[in-house]
């Protein structure tokens, strides 16, 4: 049943897919040469963002840097553009009887969280585009500039952005989800909360608590002692 659902999904999603297709544009940054995807290398990269890197304007470093190739590019698209349906559902037709049938499971998330795994997996094997462990290590690490090391990694390797973003829009949903839930369940209105999760993320979140709070709905309680005591 749940291969069937997922199936469902699949399909609708990769019907979107074509369509936020035709809003990508042409990629700029790599050049290439018969059917072989020409990247700058690292060292070329490095070597011309640390000429002015504060000056580097966005054409410039998409020009260095270049993109993700294929299928990364795409389903870096697909993860941007394919949610979009079903934030609408939640925030314009919360109590419908469609956006229960389709939210009400974890089908969408998952599936999402899916593609994101596609993408680090058809990451780790490229060469050259994924951030060596040690440097993403100095992100947290406190005697470094934790900022400068994530910089470093977003202007170095391409896939690094294509698999952070969708990192974050998959958690978004996720919490989304959850907040337009819990609204259902207490009779609180969220349209506007899930808007800001899908906009700026943990916003979203803080905003549904304080309508909870204005509407003395109660937020916070201890789950796992219910879940106990069930």
């Amino acid at each position: 049943m749940i291969t069937s659902r997922l199936f469902k999904i699949g399909s609708v999603l990769t019907i979107l897919m074509g369509l936020s297709s035709a809003f990508v544009g042409p990629r700029p940054g790599p050049t290439r040469t018969g059917t072989v995807v020409q990247h700058p290398s690292k060292q070329e990269r490095q070597k011309i963002t640390s000429t002015n890197p504060t000056k580097t304007s966005l054409n410039g470093v998409m020009e260095i840097v270049g993109v993700s190739p294929e299928p990364i590019h795409s389903a870096f698209a697909f993860a941007t553009f394919g949610p979009q349906p079903f934030w609408v559902l939640m925030i314009l037709l919360p109590k419908n009887d469609i956006t229960k049938k389709v939210m009400g499971s974890l089908d969408v998330v998952i599936f999402f969280a899916l593609l994101h795994f596609f993408i680090v997996s058809a990451s780790i094997v490229q060469p050259d585009s994924t951030a060596p462990l040690l440097e993403f290590n100095d992100v947290f690490d406190p005697s470094k500039d934790s900022q400068a090391a994530f910089m470093n990694m977003v202007t170095n390797y391409p896939n690094f952005v294509a698999e952070e973003w969708p990192h974050v829009l998959t958690w978004d949903l996720f919490v989304g989800r959850w907040v337009w839930l819990d609204g259902l369940r207490r009779g609180i209105f969220t349209s506007h909360s899930v808007l800001f999760c899908n906009l700026i993320g943990p916003p979203g979140l803080l905003m549904h608590w304080i309508t909870c709070l204005l509407t003395r709905k109660g937020f916070g309680a201890n789950e796992a002692t219910e879940a106990v005591s069930e």
